[in-house]
């Protein structure tokens, strides 16, 4: 759920994605990820609390098309008493992204996995952020293999080899923590694991820069750095975002080199870091007729890592941490 924004103009030279040949070469015997059943909606206890935005009167930010409120533009910073929030928040969102890890095997449905960490979410007395939201019938995101970004769940069983992004966020204390890891199914080909590595490599080249009066326009410079090194497309499609009683607001984390002024970090801000990179430097993509799944046109494959971070007196606290380590979760060892 990075919001889905306009493209905007590369600063430097890329290459022309409008026919890949290398990308439809190399992707030719993989299936494209076909939409599938979706479930009717799981329902939330009526003793939980919602979001703001599934209450009755919410009106539409006619700039953004997203649900209004306060910080649409002038980014907050947070009181302690938010900050206390935003930690539990983070904190269930890992533990529920983990459990969404663990369901992660060949023939589950991603509607499955849906269901698992839905149940887990509300039986910690919290609201899934995505049920709902502009009309989202699931509660979490899953986009498997050339799927760019919001893949509903539905009835597609998951298949030896497939790579997919999979997007927690949980509504507790009256505020909102939102993650995501890429997961392995089976053994995948030696390219998407150099995929999925560049993917959080490229999050984590944004994060350790972050601090009391850095720039937001720094985090593109480090992701775009990690992405063009590994040869790879960071998505122009999708950004970071500010987070904390509501889902999406100011600033705009983008990432890649850009030239919008977002103004600097101070201590007490809450924002999402979350890139997406793709294979093959392809940015096709089309929108399926659901209206929230992205997918590129070429099967090339996209990944994605993201974490909610707190600007703090000194640096940055994850608060969404510590990454979960899903190549331990496939069996797998970290390369030395």
């Amino acid at each position: 759920r990075g919001c889905a924004r306009p493209s905007r103009r590369y600063l430097g030279m890329r290459p022309d994605p409008s026919s890949p040949r290398e990308a439809w070469a190399v992707a030719a015997a993989r299936e494209p990820v076909r939409q599938g059943r979706v479930s009717p909606v799981l329902q939330v206890p009526p003793e939980i609390e919602r979001p703001a935005y599934l209450l009755p009167g919410i009106e539409i930010d006619e700039q953004t098309g997203l649900y209004a409120h306060p910080w649409m533009v002038d980014t907050e910073v947070k009181t302690p008493d938010q900050i206390a929030a935003m930690r539990t928040a983070g904190a269930l969102a890992h533990e529920a992204l983990q459990v969404a890890g663990r369901a992660v095997a060949p023939g589950v449905t991603t509607d499955q996995i849906d269901a698992a960490v839905h149940e887990f979410i509300v039986s910690r007395g919290a609201y899934p952020s995505p049920l709902g939201y502009m009309g989202f019938p699931k509660s979490l995101c899953c986009s498997v293999n050339d799927i760019l970004a919001h893949g509903i769940p539905d009835d597609r069983p998951l298949q030896d080899g497939d790579i997919l992004n999979i997007d927690v966020t949980v509504f507790i204390n009256g505020h909102h923590g939102d993650t995501s890891s890429m997961f392995l199914v089976g053994s995948p080909d030696p390219a998407a694991l150099l995929l999925c590595a560049a993917a959080q490599r490229a999050m984590m080249a944004g994060i350790e820069l972050c601090g009391p009066g850095v720039d937001f326009r720094e985090i593109g410079i480090a992701i775009q750095d990690v992405s063009d090194s590994a040869g790879l497309h960071c998505s122009e499609h999708f950004v970071g975002h500010g987070i904390g009683s509501y889902f999406h607001g100011a600033p705009e984390v983008i990432p890649y080199e850009n030239e919008e002024d977002m103004g600097i970090m101070l201590p007490g801000m809450t924002f999402t870091i979350e890139p997406i990179l793709v294979e093959h430097l392809d940015a096709s993509y089309k929108i399926w007729d659901d209206k929230w799944t992205y997918q590129t046109l070429t099967n090339a494959r996209s990944a994605q890592f993201e974490h909610t971070l707190l600007i703090t007196e000194d640096g940055y606290e994850i608060l969404t941490g510590p990454s979960v380590d899903y190549l331990a979760l496939a069996g797998l060892h970290r390369p030395s």
